[in-house]
């Protein structure tokens, strides 16, 4: 039923829509609320449903059936692949603000590939039309394999693709907001934002392979699978968000979409016996997927003593050292000497963000100040968290960590440290004393409060000024009078914050005289 002018129509609404979505709706990155996605699920339902509908009063029963049957197995697959997502975002620990931002350019590429291969399945189905029964052998072939294969823990940081693009571009080792490319004096370069678009891309490639052949047992027009796999799609971004803190509660949702795959597969490769009436298709469907939901409703899986978190933690925690590895900053620390990768990144990050949420009650103002968020880098600044460590956990962290650079630290000043960077933008100041039981600020530290996070860091444009803005302004005096020379030709200060509660943390402002980034 598709006409060249059908296509074109319906591909100016898609991109009508995404650049509404994108310039508009979203223009602002922000983490989506339940409320918000609810709404937007909803939009893009009735949508579907209008479309489908219009389907029904310009072409019949038959294409309208095909088109609803083909959307409901798209979008029921759409939600069990959301967990991939889920895991993507966390492995290398996304923003939830930029979340949305960057399921949206996914969805771009996805369409784009989704588009290529249905029309090469269409161009083979037309000219070999024994194509469809092995579409049939393998649906019944990934249906079983979904319901008897043990899952393996996802390791996205070790797909070829990303480490290809991470050895072969220059990538910087933070986040820039929703950048996928940033400028520096040296040139262009890659943000890890880029690399985690290219393990979403690479995923749904490897999810679109039983999809769309599952669509073709239902519909032989290129348009209607088309159509149906766009509106299940632009829907994906708001499920995600919907259903991200749900996925692990639908227990049966694999064998039911194992089901549907096996269903399918069966018929296609009777077809050439017996004819199934699409509308009994969408019953079947429609009842093995309403079962599992209801199953996994009534019989919910049972929650493991020691997690805490339910089971999809458990599932995306993986092994007891690397659940331990984040559940306090002592132990942490001690996980950042593992041997294992994902366990020390999982123990940086849970430091990382301890830190971080010392200082955002105590420095909330400070952001509310236009000239010194300038020259802190908001709405992006450098953050650190520096962690005082004893001599011997010093070594073994450094060791574990493939033996960084030593800072080079004034003479004067009672002080080793190095530095450790991990995807997502954490970044550590790891710091020790040279004369254990000294006098100095660390070796202080570590006599009175033992190993932690002694101090966050902001790269800061000038630390004088802003220390004159902070003492000026905010009444926050700083340590020393006048900025002084810190590690790597650095110059900084120091304030002593208190939070709301009473908590004080010690916050180092720190400027790159001698370009302090490049020696990172």
């Amino acid at each position: 039923m598709g006409t060249p002018l059908y296509w074109v129509v319906f591909n100016i609404f898609v991109l009508v829509a995404i650049v509404l979505d994108l310039k508009v709706f979203h223009r602002r990155p922000h983490r989506m609320s339940v409320r918000e996605a609810g709404l937007f699920s909803a939009i893009w339902i009735a949508l579907a449903v209008a479309f489908g509908l219009l389907i029904y009063f310009h072409s019949g029963e038959q294409p309208a059936l095909e088109f609803f049957t083909g959307y409901v197995i798209e979008k029921s697959l759409s939600i069990d692949n959301l967990f991939l997502f889920l895991v993507i975002f966390s492995t290398f620990h996304v923003d939830e603000r930029v979340q949305h931002r960057l399921l949206e350019w996914g969805i771009v590429g996805a369409l784009l590939m989704r588009g290529a291969m249905i029309g090469a399945g269409a161009a083979l189905i037309e000219r070999f039309s024994w194509v469809l029964y092995l579409f049939g052998a393998f649906l019944i072939y990934a249906g079983v394999h979904m319901l008897f294969a043990k899952k393996k823990e996802m390791h996205p940081e070790q797909n070829a693709v990303f480490r290809f693009a991470k050895k072969h571009l220059r990538v910087t080792h933070e986040f820039h907001g929703e950048r996928f490319f940033v400028r520096r004096k040296d040139g262009w370069f890659a943000t890890p934002l880029l690399l985690v678009l290219l393990v979403v891309e690479i995923t749904d490639i490897t999810l679109a392979v039983d999809s769309i052949p599952a669509i073709f047992g239902i519909t032989r027009d290129p348009f209607i699978v088309y159509t149906s796999n766009v509106f299940a799609i632009l829907g994906l971004r708001a499920l995600y968000f919907l259903l991200a803190g749900l996925l692990g509660k639908f227990r049966f949702l694999t064998a039911g979409l194992s089901g549907v795959l096996i269903f399918i597969g069966g018929k296609m490769l009777a077809e050439h016996w017996t004819d199934i009436p699409i509308y009994v298709s969408l019953a079947v469907v429609a009842a093995i997927l309403g079962s599992a939901l209801v199953l996994s409703l009534v019989f919910p899986a049972k929650k493991r003593p020691d997690s805490g978190h339910g089971e999809e933690a458990e599932s995306a925690a993986g092994p007891k050292e690397e659940q331990q590895a984040g559940s306090t900053i002592a132990s942490s620390i001690e996980y950042l000497a593992s041997a294992n990768v994902s366990i020390r990144e999982r123990a940086a990050t849970t430091i990382f963000r301890a830190a971080r949420r010392q200082v955002e009650e105590a420095t909330r103002q400070w952001w509310q100040d236009a000239e010194l968020s300038g020259l802190l880098f908001a709405p992006e600044p450098r953050i650190t968290a520096g962690i005082a460590v004893a001599p011997e956990r010093f070594a073994a962290i450094r060791a574990a960590n493939a033996t960084p650079r030593l800072s080079e630290v004034p003479p004067d000043q009672d002080a080793q440290e190095f530095e450790l960077h991990f995807p997502g933008g954490v970044s550590l100041d790891v710091l020790t004393t040279r004369q254990p039981g000294g006098n100095g600020a660390i070796a202080r530290y570590l006599a009175k409060f033992g190993e932690g996070i002694q101090q966050v860091e902001f790269r800061c444009a000038s630390v004088d000024r802003a220390t004159e803005i902070l003492r000026e302004r905010f009444q926050c005096h700083p340590v020393y009078p006048q900025a002084r020379p810190g590690a790597d030709g650095t110059r900084i200060n120091f304030f002593l914050v208190a939070s709301p509660g009473g908590a004080k943390t010690l916050i180092e402002l720190y400027e790159a005289v001698a370009s302090r980034s490049s020696l990172r």
